[in-house]
This record gives structure tokens, sequence and C-alpha cells, in this order.
């Protein structure tokens, strides 16, 4: 039921402060894998940020939880609880449970000691149940095209690359903090792009959890943290999905595709203190550009691999090409000759003039933190 009765509360937003993807698993022993991560007696993956929490704060975790899910009004606690330690399982509930999209991101507090917590739906139940519906349709039909025998690196690029290609982002639509904003509607924020990202992950059980802080604007932000081949990365779609000054629907980065914590954090991305503790990311192994082969040591082999790819997709009228340098100094060379000294025009020439490519101009794309050049091309037949 969504409530419309006015309280004399403390009134707080909690959006994009935490974590997702948690089982609640109080209950039940837990085991710790020789990864460092930790499942229950069932095998199912344990959140860390869920594991990180008292048991004490665990219980009051699962009493929300089984509240929501159930659409009940409120959430009732055993004994009183401090309106500040409610307040954090809520900002972990809301956004380690994003599956659970109809709870309101309002946390309201009328008492300094509370026995029970208000709660607030964005949805009536009927509507929740059939939006879920819809969000099980779209979520399923992205895991159903998967290639066969997929890795869960390959799947991970994947859900990165679906979500940027079937959404925009937007702050005034509807549902934009929900994976069903993402993968329904086809709009999202960051929460929305995190929700969505830990969604696919969770059915295609690959561990996962996000991530809440700001950016180096201090302005709220939400990523995901990723589990392949037992090391923990950083994934963050919509640092990968910007606004362009051109129309390119099919425009996709991998600038923050499995980054490491030392790459984006205090840089980039400042995590909220809540997440002490979880596990660090710093293995380059299935980084985006490693994984796929896409990092050179010299400008001359990033000249070659650049003439590939813009050769390739010229032919297929394909966009995108991307690489990333392994050092500094590699990074600055190649950027200095291929726009410097105007080698991507030259080799965009000889593209089309060997190829029949029908090439017109490149934008470029470059991060400096990370040394990824990206060229988007333009073709004769745009506007």
């Amino acid at each position: 039921m969504i409530m419309k009765k006015k309280l004399l509360a403390l009134v707080v937003c909690v959006a994009c402060l935490t974590a997702s993807g948690c089982t609640p698993v109080s209950e039940q022993p837990v085991r710790q894998s020789e990864t460092g991560t930790v499942h229950n007696e069932t095998g199912e993956f344990v959140s860390p940020v869920y594991e990180n929490l008292s048991a004490e704060e665990k219980k009051l975790y699962d009493t929300v939880v089984d509240a929501v899910v159930n659409f009940r009004e409120s959430a009732e606690f055993d004994e009183p609880v401090t309106r500040d330690e409610v307040r954090k399982i809520y900002r972990l509930v809301y956004a380690q449970e994003r599956k659970y999209f109809w709870l309101s991101s309002l946390f309201y507090a009328p008492e300094s000691e509370m026995t029970s917590l208000h709660l607030n739906y964005l949805y009536e139940k009927e509507d929740a149940e059939l939006k879920r519906a819809e969000l099980d349709m779209a979520a399923s039909t992205i895991i159903g095209e998967l290639p066969e025998n997929a890795s869960d690196f390959e799947k991970a690029v994947y859900f990165h690359d679906r979500i940027i290609t079937g959404c925009s982002f937007s702050q005034t639509e509807e549902h934009v903090n929900s994976a069903y904003g993402v993968l329904v509607k086809g709009y999202g924020q960051c929460e929305g792009y995190a929700a969505a990202m830990s969604l696919l992950c969770d059915k295609a059980e690959i561990p996962n959890f996000t991530v809440c802080g700001t950016n180096e604007k201090g302005e709220t932000h939400a990523w995901n943290k990723i589990l392949l081949d037992g090391k923990w990365y950083n994934s963050d779609c919509t640092w990968d999905d910007p606004m362009l000054n051109r129309d390119d629907p099919d425009f996709v980065r991998h600038d923050y595709c499995l980054v490491r914590d030392s790459e984006i954090n205090n840089i980039t991305h400042f995590p909220d203190e809540l997440y002490k503790g979880v596990p660090k990311a710093e293995s380059l192994a299935l980084n985006y550009f490693y994984g796929k082969g896409l990092v050179y040591a010299t400008a001359s082999d990033a000249y070659d691999a650049m003439f590939e790819q813009i050769k390739s997709a010229g032919l297929s009228g394909k966009r995108e090409a991307e690489l990333r340098l392994g050092s500094e100094d590699v990074y600055y060379a190649v950027l200095a000759r291929f726009f410097d000294s105007g080698e991507i025009k030259k080799m965009i020439e000889d593209i089309n003039g060997n190829y029949g490519t029908q090439i017109r101009s490149a934008y470029k794309h470059n991060n400096d933190e990370l040394h990824i050049v990206h060229i988007s091309l333009i073709y004769e037949s745009d506007k």
C-alpha cells in the first residue's frame, strides 16, 4: 500500500548510498571460499556488504527486507533501535536490494529510538507485480541472447554493452533509479544502471554487489563490483554511456568496464564510508582491454591495431575502435602520432582508398588516466 499520511519525521533521501544483490542469510552458517567470497550452506553467494554487518545488523537487515518483499506497511523490531542504526540498514537495503524496486528512497524516522520503521512504496502491490513480470521478461531475453558457452567475462561485457545500447541517461524520466527503468523503459541514471547490471549478473549467477558514493564533483553515484575468475573488478555502465554532442545511439566505450580500485577510487569515484572492508579490486587480468587483447606496448603496434579496427569497422558499418596503451609514455606518444601528426586522417584515407569504405571523419575520445584511445567513425551517409 502506498501510504499518504502526513508524518512528523526526519526525512532523508538515501538514494545512491550503498550496495546491491544480497540474499539475507543470517540464519544460515556461511563458509569462505579460497577466493575470499562467502557462501551459505546451500552454496549461494553472500554479498560482502551484508557479510560485513554485525549479527544484530544482519537481523535488522533481514527484518526490513522481509517487510519490503511482503509489502508490509512497516518493519517491526524485537527491541528498540536507534535512528542512526536503522538509517544505516535502510540505506544498505535500499541499494543492496534494488530488485525490490518498489521501495522508496525516502527514510522516515520520527523517533530517536524505534521499535518499527514505516515503509513507503513507489507502487501499489499489484502494479509492482506487473512491473516485476515485465522486468523479468526483459532480463530473461538478454540472458537468452548470450552467446553459447560464454565465459563470465564475456557475459559481464555483454551485459555492460546491452545496458548502454538499450538505455539513455536521464534524470527526468520515470523509473530511472531502477532496473525496470533501464531494461524495460530504456531510461536510467546511475542507480538504475547499477541495478540493471546487478540483476543481470544475479540471473547469470555471477557474484556482484553495488558500491555507492560520489563522483569527483561530490554528486551521488553508483557502480558495480563483479567477481570474475576469483578476482573483483569495478564496472561503471553510467560512465561508459556519456552524453554526446551528436546522435549516436550505438556508442559504447569500455573505459570503466572491469577496472581496478586504484584506477578510480578517490580519483573519479569516491566510495561511501559504508563500504570499508569490502573486497579490493586490483587485478588487470580481465579488465576489458586486457581480456580482449587490446593493450599495446609500442606506438607502432597501436597504429597497426587501430588500422585493423578501423578497417573492420568501416567494412561492417560499425563505428567504434578503441585500444589501451601499456604505459603513460607510450600513450602520449600514440596521441602525438595519431593526432598531432595527423596519421589518423591519413589512415582513414588509406582505408577508404584501398577497401572502398566511406568514412568521412572521426571523433576522438581519449582517457588520460587510463591511457585509452577511442575513435568514433563518421560516414559520408551520416547527416
